[in-house]
């Protein structure tokens, strides 16, 4: 069975957050209404939404389903520059643009690049 590297996790934490909340944005849904859709709450949607901690499979599954996307897909990393364009197209569909907003959109951006170089390394060193 391969090993993934923490690096390579935390890059599938980053991009299941950035399809959940492209897909969320795109139904319209606040963090509020999606979590109470999957009787959770706003706090777990924003988490996972922002890649922070662990989240279990089952909050994940539940979240793909409410918003129609393939739970599969989720978890197959994709290239940086099409992790990139999700985030663009998620930033496009916010509708309540503040400051913090921007701010947080351009740290994910800086945070996916650095992340991206830093598997990059890795991939070659082994």
């Amino acid at each position: 069975m391969r090993k993934y590297s923490g690096v390579e996790i935390e890059l599938i934490n980053i991009q299941i957050g950035c399809l959940i909340r492209l897909a969320r944005l795109k139904k319209g849904l606040s963090q509020l209404n999606l979590g109470h859709q999957i009787d959770s709450n706003s706090t777990l949607v924003g988490r996972i939404e922002r890649a922070e901690g662990k989240t279990s499979w089952e909050k994940i599954f539940m979240l793909s389903k409410q918003l129609d996307v393939n739970f599969y897909d989720l978890f197959e990393l994709k290239k940086k520059d099409v992790l990139l364009s999700i985030v663009d197209e998620a930033f496009q569909y916010e509708n309540k643009l503040t400051q913090e907003k921007r701010e947080f959109y351009n740290s994910l951006k800086i945070r996916i690049e650095e992340t991206y170089s830093h598997f990059i390394k890795e991939q070659n060193s082994n």
